[in-house]
């Protein structure tokens, strides 16, 4: 039988994000005193290092998810809504000014776990199934698809930074790519 969850879990995962961008290393003696609650309360929560991490990447794959299905919403029942509400998430996502060290923390710790990455690889198959099942151009839904991630890579490693109208002009490109030609998903794309 599981053991009941009595402490926030919000409360101690923005914990971790604090801590590895700050410290960049991650300790649960630095989670703990961050959260505000002691060392045994974490590891009662998550046995180990690894299992803070695993649970942050479980939230931070289901928050993505929720995003980017509001921002399909508008589109359900059309062709095409999954890839245009991952272009409308990727619009309302602009990069963060310096970055997010948590965010390339993260990415580090999954190159270094497979089991990690095995859950994104997985999260990433079930998207891509859905997103060229439901469009109406899959060979051009998959290309834009590829060209929408590399951006979001390119973004969040910090390899390449564009400005906003650049920004803008890439994801209306990779309408076009998609086949979304000049309807687009409802945004200027002049």
């Amino acid at each position: 039988m599981a053991r009941p969850r009595k402490h926030d879990q919000d409360k101690i995962l923005d914990a971790v994000e604090r801590v590895v961008a700050r410290d960049g290393v991650l300790t649960v003696d630095a989670v703990a005193k961050e959260a505000g609650v002691s060392k045994a309360t974490v590891l009662y929560e998550h046995a180990s290092k690894r299992a803070l991490v695993a649970a942050l990447v479980d939230r931070t794959i289901k928050a993505d998810n929720a995003f980017n299905e509001a921002c399909a919403a508008p589109f359900a029942g059309g062709a095409d809504a999954p890839l245009k509400g991952r272009i409308e998430a990727a619009r309302r996502s602009p990069p963060v000014p310096e970055g997010n060290p948590a965010v390339l923390s993260l990415v580090a710790a999954l190159m270094q776990d497979a089991d990690l990455r095995a859950e994104f690889r997985r999260n990433q198959k079930t998207l891509s199934r859905q997103l060229l099942a439901e469009a109406s151009d899959p060979r051009a839904a998959r290309l834009a698809w590829l060209a929408l991630e590399g951006l979001k890579y390119q973004q969040h490693l910090e390899l390449h930074d564009w400005d906003e109208a650049e920004r803008a002009e890439i994801l209306r490109d990779i309408e076009t790519l998609a086949g979304l030609g000049k309807e687009g998903i409802g945004h200027d794309n002049g």
